[in-house]
């Protein structure tokens, strides 16, 4: 069976579209997914030792795993999953971009971590992992049509997914 023609196949590629994804470039979406699952793992990790080998309490060790894998998350973009993106934004732009998104992201992170922890009694990696679920769905919406938007020009496009594609 060819999954294109496939019923639930249709209905995933429409999602992506409702969701601003342009199926065309699926790759890009699966680099950023790859990325913030890594992401993902650079916050527990750094959480989890800040809290349970250094002795930081979660106020200030969810902050400071958040901006380490910030620091990552942008990086391993930049370099891999948007690097053919012609933005025309310098990097040290698409950074502070990217900075003030995740800090949007970030402050959802964090609160959510402590609205779950303090009021509700969740324990705190559970807490921190939907935190991070939460962050996550706004992290990739705002990047994507800020931080890395193609910026259009008179010339044609200078998105292509593979290096060696003429543009269309």
């Amino acid at each position: 069976m060819d999954y294109h023609s496939s019923k639930l196949f249709s209905i995933f590629m429409r999602l992506l579209e409702k969701l601003g994804i342009n199926p065309a470039k699926m790759k890009e979406f699966i680099k950023f997914g790859t990325v913030g699952g890594l992401g993902v793992l650079v916050n527990m990790g750094f959480f989890f030792i800040f809290t349970r080998y250094a002795g930081i309490r979660i106020e200030f060790a969810s902050p400071m795993a958040i901006e380490i894998s910030i620091l990552c998350n942008f990086f391993l973009n930049n370099a891999w999953t948007f690097r053919r993106r012609d933005t025309k934004i310098g990097f040290g732009g698409r950074i502070l971009r990217y900075h003030l998104v995740t800090a949007v992201a970030g402050g959802v992170n964090y609160v959510t971590l402590l609205l779950l922890t303090k009021l509700l009694g969740m324990h705190d990696l559970i807490a921190n992992l939907i935190g991070i679920g939460l962050g996550t769905f706004i992290n990739f919406f705002l990047n994507s049509m800020w931080t890395w938007r193609i910026i259009r020009t008179e010339e044609a496009d200078q998105f292509t997914e593979e290096p060696d594609q003429a543009p269309e």
